[in-house]
Order: structure tokens, then C-alpha cells, then sequence
């Protein structure tokens, strides 16, 4: 920006200090715009840039931008330095008018015509060097398109599976060759497809927690094989018989209304419409491929100089692409035959990842303080919607949606260590400017994620403290609803004392993944609650459809007042753990077993108290769960079909033993009507006479909206 501009954008700022106007670029008059009411500016980096220059003139205004109804189309990523920043006393706020006020990162397709085999089809657009536009979601109508895939729904199961590793003659590095048999007659829709339209589809593969997206190299015909390369599968999460999987983006899968297909042979996009769409008043939008995160909030960390005080109310953040990488071949050992053939940009190569935990957000904050969303919504996005990752204090997600997600909703702080550093040997103090914490996610709804990499959660914490996560409705997840921590076993972590309070947590899983649950824990977590919850409807196509889930060395976890049911293997497991408390929780109707302690280890693992657990039929417990050092404590036990079977003991044996449930017993703790999901209990249920404290968990989820922050005092 040459001197005279700055000048100019200074002396109008300085004109009409506080206040500065937008309007989407086909509204705006002619003439110069200055962001005045009269000569509004068309775009978020017009305001942020003059807001830039009023601040190093020496401006100490509060800052309000006022966002008309409409679309406010964005090219590449908005970024937010410390220079933007605004302070307590005089905050920056970016306001729109709801889902009228849209920042988007889409393109919108036009030029469609009608196919005699009832398809619409438009020619694939092209980049500036002429290059076709490749991309991998199709928004028709609000709505993501699904891509042609096979089967139509649900998935298919290998006759078998195999992998050769393959040492690269030039380079020494190895890779490997995978291969998925199938089963007689299944994969007859791939024989006779073309190699050149067989490269652009994709093999999607779920094993236990995990999905890996794999390029098809070829199809072996008289096997019935196909055949494709990445990374060597890891021995804890290999792919296995009972893994499940699909194939996406052939032609000849493209049979169901609504599914679109790329034809990157044909440079054609091909839609089958849905009963009822017509043409004529059809939307059609991609992602604008390349463009993954449409903010990105960049503090200088290291020098301890952060953005802050910057908010956004009532604004729609839309379409964003998921990421491609030709380099993640390379990481992966490609053979440089295979590469050099792969057209870049091309098909996604997702190698295992638990959580999607490193795909991109739509929103990325590094070094960010006291940034805020109130009632924003985000949707269609490529990969996960929000991440504060490290040096993120204070900030606040706020009666916001966020759906339709490409992987998952909301991350807090970095995976495993902060800014590259290691766990700390026990509990972190929270001192280093790297550090994420006390961050709050309060009365969002969260829903819809998974959609392209189906591993992704709704809300993740993984190195960072004192987070509050409340009043959430979290539900259409393929894996977990809540995740926290993020280092294996004892040997330190950053996650302390966060808080899970007041969710409403539902329909996760559905049988996509396993190993997962409604909330999941991880790692040294002092100081953490998962209190006042319900959470129900949790189901996995293998193991772990748990409702509460602590895993490897969760530790120092209090889980209280929370109301679990209709989940698939039990309403609590813990892997190992130490030192946890299970208290005052209604646990019901898992349908395998109820309780489950996987390890035995030589201290406490769990203290299990004043639970009421209430089911159907089949065992209280995964086998060998008595054997653990779990301390079993004034808990209520109630099979409706019958007396209980406690791992071939009576409640009476099992008590009698030494290590049964002291103070507990067996009986119907006479709910009003647990038929109907009404677990209020009546007024003589024996359950209160073990201490049990009633809670209403009518109150977890969704409030009345907040009277909203405001203004009022600095613009009148």
C-alpha cells in the first residue's frame, strides 16, 4: 500500500471513527467506497485493513462493521494480525444479519444442461492457466451432493485383505501395495473401467477408529481385487477382514437421485436430480478448491504479541475445501512412476488419522486472546469448522451452529504437546504463552460431521487446560461426541481441569466406526469434569459404543450427574486409568453388558459410587471387569428380565466376596417411565436410600438464548 492510500484510508476513518459499512460487491454504487454508510466497502479486508491504518495513526476507537444482507465472496484465507487487534475498552465487532449475511468461500456453477439419460451436466471449470478445477464436494440446493458411490448406502466387508511393502529401488524408501479382494460378484461394477477414470476414484476403507481414503492404482479383473498404494498399516490398526468399506466416484455408481459424479475423463460434472428440483432454479456451488480456512487469527507467539479483542455476531461462514496433497504421496513412499502419473491437483490420499486430528479448520487461530463468535453459523465446510491451536486464551464459541462438516466441529489446542514441545512430566501449570486454555464452547448446536473424513469429532481438546465445554447439543457423528486429552498413559499432560457439563450428546457413531463414545478421555486429565450430560443413541459396527469412555491413563476424572442410555457395549468403560471417580450417574439400557474395567493394574482404577444401573437383560459386566481394583460402592442394580448374573455370582456373592458392592443392592429404583426416556425417579425409590441425589437432566443442552453483549454505550 503505496503513502497517499494510507493517507486516504486514515483521514476517512478518522472522519467517521468507530463505524465502517459493507455491502456484497453487486449492491455497491459507483464511485470511490470509503466504508461510509453512503460508499460502503464490498469486502472483510477493505474494513480490516482500514481499521489496521486508523490503529498505527494512533486510533483507540472501538471498531463496529456492519455487514449488509447478502454474499461476501472470499478468494483466499482473511488474516488477523495483532495490529488488528482491538482491546476490552474498545473492541473490534464484525456484525452481520444472520444466515442473510454469508462469507464464502464457494463457486457457483453454471451453464448446466439437461442429458437424455435424465442427468444434468456441466462442463468441469477451469483455473486461469486453463488447468480443470478438480474438487470433491457438490452443494446443489444448500445441500452436499453425494458423490456417486458403491453401494448406494452402507458398506461392504473384504473376502480379504493384504499388503506388500515395497522398497523404492532409487531412493531405498519403502511404501506399500494394499489390496481388497472381494467377495464373489460384488465388485462387477468396476470391471471394464478405464484406467483413466478409474484414477479419479477413491477406495474409503473404516478399520476400528480409523478411515484411510486411498487412490485406486488398478483393479485386478480376475480377483476381483483392488489394488492401491500408501502408507504401511500400523500393527494396532491394520485393516483387517471385518473392516468395512466403499468405493466413491465411479461412473457407474452414479444410479441414486441426488448423487453427482466427476468425470475428469470427460471434463464434466454429471447430477442426478432429485424428484422435484428443477433446473431453472437450481444453485450448484463447490468449494473454491484450494481455499481451506476462510479466517485465520495470527499472533507472533514467540514474541508473546497476540490478536485479541475481535468479534463476530450473526454472521455464515460457508464452503470450504478439504486438503489435497501431492507431498502426502511422497510422505507416503509413492513409487515416482505412480506419482508422476497422478495429475495434480487430484484424488484425496487420507492416510489413518484418530479424530482427523490433523486435517485444517475453516477458522485456524494461533496466538489468539479474547476472540468471540455469537451466533454465527458454519456450515458446508471441508474439514473441521473451528480450531483455537496453540497460545489461544479466553476465547468464546457462543450460541453458534455449526454443521454439515467435512470432518469435525471445534478443536482446542495441538495434539499430543504445545508448539511442538513435549507433555509435561505431571500436570502443566499453564505459564508458557504457548499454552491453550480457558476457552469456552457454550449452548452451540453441532451436528452433521464426518461427512468426508468420517473419524472427525464434534468437540476435541487435546494439549490444553481449563476449557469449558456446556450447554451443547451434539448429535450425527460417525465417531466420538467429546474428546479430551490426548497423551497416552501417565506421562503428563497439559489437559487439565476442562470441563464437559450440561451436553446433550446423541446419535454418534451409527455404526461407521468403533472403539468410541459419547465422551471420550485420554491421558493425566487432574481436575476434569464430565458432569450433568445426557448422552444416548451411541452405537459402533465393532467394539465401543460406549457412553462414557476412559481410555489409556485418563486419570483424576470426576464423571457426575449424568444420565447415559441406549448405547451398544456399556454405559461406562474405562481401558486404564487410575484414581477416577463414577459417581451419581443413571446408566441404562446398553445392550451387550452395562460396566466394563478392560486392564488390571496395581493401584485404584475407578471408584464407583451411587450409580443407578438399570437394563434389560444380559450381564452387568465385560468379563474379568471384577478382577480390576475398582472400589464398588451404594450403587443400584436392576435387570428387568431377571436376577443378575455378576461374572457367575449372585449381587449376593458377589458382595460376600470382598470385593462386591458394598452398600449397594439389587432392585428397581422405579423410574416414573423408563420406557419413554423419563428417568425421574418416584418419590419412594429405594435409590435415594444409598445416597443417591436426584438431577434434573432436563436442564443439559440448549438454553434460551443469552441477552447479547453490546455496544450500546460505545455507539450511540
Amino acid at each position: 500500500m503505496n503513502r497517499l492510500c494510507c493517507y486516504l484510508i486514515f483521514f476517512t476513518a478518522m472522519a467517521q471513527a468507530g463505524n465502517l459499512y459493507l455491502v456484497p460487491e453487486e449492491s455497491a454504487g459507483k464511485g470511490r467506497a470509503d466504508g461510509s454508510r453512503k460508499h460502503p466497502f464490498t469486502s472483510l479486508v477493505q474494513a480490516r485493513d482500514t481499521i489496521r491504518a486508523a490503529k498505527a495513526a494512533g486510533s483507540r476507537e472501538a471498531w463496529q462493521v456492519h455487514l449488509e444482507k447478502g454474499t461476501y465472496l472470499i478468494e483466499e484465507t482473511v488474516v488477523f494480525e495483532p495490529c488488528d487487534s482491538g482491546t476490552a475498552d474498545a473492541p473490534v465487532l464484525y456484525k452481520g444479519d444472520g444466515n442473510s449475511t454469508i462469507l464464502s468461500g464457494g463457486l457457483r456453477l453454471t451453464d448446466w444442461q439437461e442429458a437424455d439419460d435424465g442427468c444434468w451436466v456441466s462442463d468441469i471449470p477451469s483455473d486461469e492457466s486453463g488447468v480443470p478445477l478438480y474438487f470433491e464436494a457438490l452443494y446443489v440446493n444448500g445441500r452436499r451432493a453425494v458423490r456417486a458411490r458403491y453401494p448406494d448406502t452402507g458398506f461392504l466387508r473384504p473376502a480379504s485383505v493384504q499388503q506388500s511393502v515395497i522398497t523404492n529401488s532409487t531412493t531405498k524408501a519403502v511404501h506399500a501395495q494394499a489390496m481388497v479382494s472381494a467377495k464373489a460378484g460384488e465388485l462387477a461394477l468396476l470391471k471394464g473401467v478405464d484406467k483413466a477414470e478409474l484414477k479419479y476414484a477413491q477406495l474409503i476403507v473404516h478399520h476400528k477408529w480409523d478411515t484411510t481414503r486411498r487412490i485406486i492404482v488398478d483393479f485386478d479383473q480376475e480377483r476381483e481385487s483392488i489394488i492401491t498404494q500408501g502408507g504401511i498399516w500400523k500393527s494396532w490398526n491394520k485393516w483387517q477382514p471385518d473392516s468395512m468399506y466403499y468405493v466413491e466416484n465411479l461412473r457407474g455408481a452414479l444410479n441414486q437421485p441426488g448423487e453427482w459424479f466427476y468425470d475428469g475423463v470427460n471434463k464434466q460434472i454429471r447430477y442426478l436430480p432429485l424428484a422435484g428440483e428443477r433446473l431453472s432454479r437450481s444453485e450448484f456451488i463447490i468449494p473454491r478448491p484450494g481455499l481451506i480456512a476462510l479466517l485465520h487469527f495470527k499472533g507472533d507467539i514467540s514474541a508473546t504479541n497476540f490478536v485479541e479483542h475481535i468479534h463476530f455476531d450473526n454472521l455464515t461462514l460457508s464452503y470450504t475445501d478439504s486438503v489435497r496433497r501431492k507431498d502426502q504421496l511422497i510422505k507416503a513412499n509413492f513409487s515416482p512412476e505412480f506419482i508422476g502419473d497422478l495429475e495434480q491437483p487430484g484424488p484425496t490420499q487420507f492416510e489413518p488419522q484418530q479424530a482427523a486430528s490433523r486435517t485444517e479448520p475453516a477458522i485456524l487461530a494461533d496466538g489468539a486472546h479474547n476472540i468471540t463468535f455469537e451466533e454465527c453459523t458454519l456450515s458446508h465446510l471441508g474439514e473441521y469448522g473451528i480450531w483455537f491451536r496453540s497460545g489461544c486464551v479466553s476465547n468464546r464459541i457462543q450460541s453458534c451452529i455449526i454443521s454439515d462438516l467435512g470432518s469435525g466441529g471445534i478443536r482446542i489446542g495441538a495434539p499430543g504437546s504445545e508448539g511442538g514441545r513435549p507433555p509435561p512430566a505431571a500436570v502443566s501449570t499453564n505459564t508458557s504463552p504457548w499454552c491453550s486454555s480457558f476457552n469456552v464452547v457454550d449452548n452451540c448446536i453441532i451436528k452433521s460431521g464426518g461427512r468426508f473424513h468420517a473419524s472427525g469429532v464434534a468437540v476435541w481438546i487435546g494439549s490444553s487446560s481449563d476449557n469449558q465445554i456446556t450447554h451443547n447439543e451434539i448429535s450425527d457423528f460417525y465417531y466420538t461426541g467429546v474428546s479430551v486429552g490426548w497423551v497416552w498413559g501417565y506421562s503428563g499432560s497439559f489437559a487439565q481441569r476442562n470441563s464437559i457439563c450440561w451436553n446433550r450428546i446423541y446419535n454418534i457413531g451409527q455404526k461407521t466406526l468403533g472403539d468410541m463414545g459419547g465422551v471420550y478421555t485420554l491421558g493425566t486429565s487432574f481436575g476434569t469434569k464430565v458432569c450433568n450430560n445426557v448422552i444416548y443413541d451411541i452405537d459402533s459396527y465393532t467394539y465401543g459404543g460406549w457412553g462414557l469412555y476412559t481410555d489409556e491413563g485418563s486419570e483424576g476424572i470426576l464423571m457426575e450427574n449424568n444420565l447415559v442410555y441406549n448405547t451398544k457395549d456399556g454405559s461406562f468403560h474405562q481401558h486404564y486409568g487410575r484414581d477416577n471417580i463414577i459417581r451419581n450417574n443413571i446408566l441404562c439400557n446398553s445392550r451387550e453388558y452395562q460396566v466394563a474395567a478392560t486392564r488390571k493394574e496395581d493401584h485404584c482404577s475407578f471408584v464407583f459410587e451411587r450409580n443407578i444401573v438399570c437394563w434389560d437383560q444380559g450381564p452387568a459386566f465385560k468379563p474379568r471387569t471384577t478382577e480390576k481394583r475398582v472400589v464398588w460402592s451404594n450403587n443400584v442394580w436392576h435387570m428387568r428380565s431377571g436376577p443378575i448374573d455378576f461374572e457367575g455370582k449372585s449381587f449376593g456373592e458377589w458382595q460376600r466376596s470382598g470385593g462386591g458392592d458394598q452398600g449397594g443392592f439389587e432392585g428397581d429404583p422405579l423410574f416414573e417411565d423408563a420406557a419413554t426416556s423419563s428417568f425421574k425417579l418416584q418419590s419412594g425409590s429405594p435409590a435415594f436410600k444409598i445416597g443417591f441425589v436426584e438431577f434434573d437432566y432436563n436442564k443439559a443442552g440448549n438454553y434460551k438464548k443469552p441477552r447479547k453483549w453490546s455496544f450500546k454505550n460505545l455507539f450511540q
